[in-house]
């Protein structure tokens, strides 16, 4: 039997058990968050537990977590030292109102000491998108100017204020938003926007923002990401920050890294500006910020920029919550105690040259490239179109190897893999065992054959030899 799509319809086998579940969810549960957007009606996986790199399901069967909650269970899943924190704090103090905790003064003061940025303070708040609302406000507070410039295919949030600040066409009706940017194209140089190669390459992605700010005085600031995360991923050549922040001095506006998915040691630093030799003036962070346990983040930035604005014009009822600062200061001191920024770099590497090594060969896949522990996976039809009915139906069938994958890209044709820090080369060989089975696994269902066939008049020597045997 096939989809709507033309594939086999036989994928995810669900027990009774998590059937139960997702019949009863569908009684009470609106389908219009995250935990529908990326599998079937009837194959979204239910799980129960969680532990280190693995989740699991009510029936109790492992799975290989390569989500790690976009970012948020850096960690790892229920960490003890984490637990711990946050049972101790709940126990002393878990809220208040318009007074300061212990702990968020020593937060801000580990955070402060462990910031680029030279005088940093900080601001805490609940989440990656209040983070970016509230960057939004310091910038217009501080230089008098009301746009930003983002980049194509960037992320910064899903709420009023955060997506004012870039392109998220879908959303821009819904939110009855007020377009307060400008956007410039992000270095995707796998596929240039100015038909360019490397070695071509004169940085046009940064005369448009070069023309943008001449054409244009009401912007103070520029929005980045280390890395596109959420659309991608994909990796910008390692001086493209340092070249941004020449411009951003020369036009006198403000940098914000938005290192809210790419930072606490995703790409192998506790900041990921700090990989690219770049101070920038604030430093968003969130997600792992808060140990998997707590919503988080904060905005890091020079004094003189976060005293921009009077006392009460940031904030929210539970933003810097003693039980929330609690957690966070654990979830920091895991990072020392085990070394995750290295194992990032150490073990990304591994991670990434294993990925290379086994399946370089397979006949979609045209590109592998990671920093630290986020790798991305590219898939393209043999005359070049992006792959995106193929990597869905990848994405899919990884449950049957109890493998959970991020789908992304601006084409929806990228496997993205962000395990948690935690991950041992011992399961990494098993995420890549996993994984090559599945690809092979892929080249069985007709409809990709079909595909792959259609798709050029000309199919490669390696994609006809295993048609053939297939």
């Amino acid at each position: 039997m096939e989809s709507k799509d033309g594939f086999q319809e036989e994928g995810f086998v669900m027990s009774q058990t998590q059937k139960d579940y997702l019949d009863r969810a569908a009684k009470v549960l609106a389908r219009i968050d995250n935990s529908y957007a990326y599998f079937p009606e009837n194959e979204t996986p239910v799980f129960n537990r969680g532990e280190g790199i693995y989740l699991y399901d009510p029936d109790g069967v492992e799975y290989l977590d390569m989500v790690a909650g976009y970012g948020t269970v850096n960690q790892g899943h229920t960490h003890p030292h984490i637990v711990q924190a946050l049972l101790k704090q709940a126990n002393l103090l878990a809220h208040t109102s318009a007074t300061l905790s212990n702990v968020k003064v020593e937060l801000a003061e580990k955070l402060a000491e462990l910031s680029p940025i030279p005088e940093t303070m900080v601001h805490f708040d609940l989440g990656g998108a209040r983070a970016t609302e509230g960057a939004k406000v310091l910038v217009r507070a501080y230089t008098g100017k009301p746009k930003v410039i983002s980049f194509s295919n960037a992320f910064h949030g899903r709420s009023a204020g955060s997506l004012s600040m870039y392109n998220a066409d879908q959303f821009q009706f819904l939110y009855n938003i007020q377009k307060d940017y400008y956007t410039a194209p992000y270095p995707y140089c796998r596929r240039c926007p100015f038909g360019k190669t490397c070695d071509s390459c004169s940085w046009e992605c940064l005369g448009k923002v070069q023309d943008i700010l001449r054409e244009n005085r009401d912007v103070g600031g520029i929005i980045v990401e280390p890395a596109l995360g959420a659309r991608g991923y994909i990796f910008p050549p390692m001086d493209f920050f340092k070249r941004l922040r020449r411009i951003c001095d020369e036009h006198g506006v403000l940098l914000i890294s938005d290192e809210i998915q790419m930072g606490m040691g995703r790409l192998g630093a506790m900041f990921a500006c700090e990989l690219y030799d770049t101070v920038p003036d604030i430093i968003l962070l969130a997600k792992s910020l808060g140990g998997t346990m707590w919503p988080l983040s904060a905005i890091l930035g020079r004094r003189a920029i976060m005293q921009s604005v009077r006392p009460g014009t940031l904030g929210s009822t539970f933003a810097g919550a003693p039980l929330a600062c609690g957690v966070g200061l654990a979830s920091l001191e895991v990072f020392e105690m085990e070394n995750l920024c290295e194992k990032s770099q150490t073990l990304g590497k591994y991670f990434l040259d294993s990925l290379r090594e086994r399946a370089s060969g397979f006949p979609l896949i045209v590109h592998i490239e990671g920093r630290g522990l986020a790798i991305g996976i590219e898939f393209e039809l043999p005359n070049g179109d992006p792959a995106t009915a193929e990597v869905e139906r990848l994405h899919h069938m990884a449950l049957r190897k109890r493998l959970l994958l991020q789908r992304g890209g601006p084409a929806k044709n990228m496997i993205n893999m962000i395990p948690a820090l935690t991950i041992t080369r011992e399961q990494i060989d098993e995420v890549v065992d996993r994984f090559v089975e599945l690809l092979n696994d892929l080249l069985l269902e007709p409809k990709v054959v079909e595909n792959m066939a259609a798709s050029s008049a000309a199919v490669p020597p390696r994609t006809e030899e295993i048609i053939a045997k297939i």
